[in-house]
């Protein structure tokens, strides 16, 4: 996993951004890059996502593969919730808020119907795994 992660990942980003998306651009999900701020570093920090549209907001899940800790990225936004996001269709802006109690459970369960890795995922690990909403930050 962590040879995939140094080496697989910072090339789906390149050719993500360099063919706007076009190319490495859906899996069983479409994709987005999510740029935080290190919380430590203060550094920009990008990871390639898999996401759920739903209503206003683009849903990511801090999985990790069902690791038992959640992703750096995801420490990163509960730090600096301000976030910028890269689709095919641009890039924006965007505030990220972790989701709490039902509304989490009930965007789960879609997503994992939908995407039904994040089920196995979730039976590996014993933690949460947060979903997190991720909307047009305000002007």
């Amino acid at each position: 996993m962590k040879l995939f992660l140094r080496f697989f990942v910072p090339i789906h980003i390149l050719v993500f951004r360099l063919t706007g998306g076009w190319l490495l651009g859906r899996f069983e999900l479409p994709v987005l890059l999510l740029t935080t701020k290190g919380r430590r570093s203060g550094k920009q920090r990008t990871a390639a996502l898999l996401y759920f549209e739903d209503d206003d907001a683009l849903l990511v899940i801090a999985s990790l593969g069902g690791a038992p800790t959640s992703p750096a990225w995801y420490h990163n936004l509960v730090a600096e919730p301000e976030v910028e996001v890269q689709t095919r269709s641009g890039k924006r802006r965007m505030r990220a808020e972790p989701l709490i109690g039902d509304d989490r459970h009930s965007k789960f369960e879609r997503i994992k119907a939908a995407a039904p890795r994040y089920a196995e995922y979730e039976a590996r690990t014993t933690r949460e795994i947060p979903v997190v909403a991720l909307r047009e930050a305000s002007a």
